[in-house]
């Protein structure tokens, strides 16, 4: 039986970690199947973040620089702290395997298809951006414009990351557990304030005041969908959604 430990990890839904299953569902939901299939995004967000070009305008990764503010006052080394999101997201994955006792084995195919799946995943994302934004929200601001394409794609990855680390493992998992296991709500009423709570707050975080109505209702529901996407099919495959997304509508354009 799975420990609680572990319970407290997964995603309020979706098949138990330590299913034994090798199917492609079981083993993209399972945390080794996650680590392995985002350990190349966490990989490329930490070398660009450590090897940021001085002569650039400075880090805007809000979700960044906020898991700095927490754990900057401890006494750790400035490079460890720089890359303390991706070790905290290596950390989490490994002591939810751990707790699991989930196997040890991922088929090459599993990594291949959530990378396909994500991909997919983010055609939403597009459609909504479409039809809501004239032009992708980062877009057209003077400090964007100012960065080289390299560094547009690690600041791409590295909210896709940290934003879906904040945002979706751990708000909807929190709230999920005091809603449910401590305020004793049904498991379908818990899970979905949980995800309204998470998608608010996506919303509140990207600065609501400094937007058009329009860039609101693009958030919340990109929250919304995005918290749908992780409860249903994983951390996994809502970081490669989002990470696709944001890769995608920020590169230059031939006429930007």
């Amino acid at each position: 039986m799975m420990t609680q430990a572990a319970k407290r990890l997964r995603p309020p839904v979706g098949p138990p970690a330590a299913g034994r299953g090798d199917s492609y569902w079981d083993e993209s939901h399972r945390p080794w199947g996650i680590l392995l299939a985002l350990l190349p995004l966490i990989l490329a967000c930490e070398i660009g973040l450590a090897t940021w070009p001085s002569d650039l305008p400075p880090l805007k990764v809000t979700a960044h620089l906020r898991l700095l503010d927490v754990f900057g006052s401890l006494a750790l080394p400035p490079p460890v702290l720089l890359a303390f999101g991706g070790i905290v997201t290596v950390v989490v994955l490994l002591t939810w395997q751990s707790f699991s006792r989930s196997p040890w084995r991922v088929q090459k195919k599993t990594v291949a298809w959530m990378y396909i799946e994500g991909a997919a995943m983010a055609l939403p994302l597009f459609v909504m951006s479409r039809f809501l934004l004239a032009v992708p929200l980062a877009a057209g601001t003077e400090w964007w414009e100012l960065l080289p394409w390299m560094q547009r794609v690690v600041l791409s990855i590295a909210a896709g990351l940290y934003e879906e680390l904040l945002f979706r493992m751990a708000l909807i998992a929190l709230i999920h557990a005091i809603l449910v296991d401590i305020a004793g709500l049904k498991h379908p009423v818990g899970l979905a304030i949980a995800i309204l709570v998470s998608a608010a707050a996506f919303t509140w975080y990207h600065d609501p005041a400094a937007m058009s109505s329009v860039g609101i209702v693009f958030y919340a529901l990109a929250g919304l969908y995005l918290g749908f996407v992780y409860v249903v099919r994983g951390f996994g495959i809502a970081v490669i959604a989002h990470a696709v997304y944001n890769v995608i509508v920020t590169m230059p354009t031939s006429n930007g």
